[in-house]
């Protein structure tokens, strides 16, 4: 089940990424639990750190929907994508409006 959110939000990753590669770099893709506060790198199936966003390893409770084979497909509404960089998160929305490093 994609919602309108995640389309914006995976639409937002690929402008970025094609238009500021400098930005990204240092940066790993990550998800926070906006109610919680909680964040998790994202991690490929053996639970090492990936380059990409995938759900494997994320808290069962983060997750809404598997597929067929229990493999996570659709997160709650209030888990939202970024990267973390420096010891924190950082949402998609504010990579817009953060400095460059010198």
């Amino acid at each position: 089940m994609t919602t309108e959110q995640d389309s914006d939000a995976i639409t937002a990753t690929s402008q970025i990424e094609a238009t500021t590669p400098a930005i990204l770099s240092g940066m790993q893709p990550a998800f926070r639990n906006q109610r919680t506060g909680e964040s998790h790198l994202s991690q490929s199936e053996p639970g090492v750190p990936a380059l990409e966003y995938g759900f494997s390893g994320l808290p069962d409770e983060w997750i809404v929907e598997r597929d067929s084979n229990g493999d996570p497909i659709a997160l709650h509404p209030d888990v939202i994508a970024g990267y973390w960089r420096d010891a924190r998160f950082i949402a998609l929305g504010q990579l817009t409006h953060m400095p460059l490093d010198a």
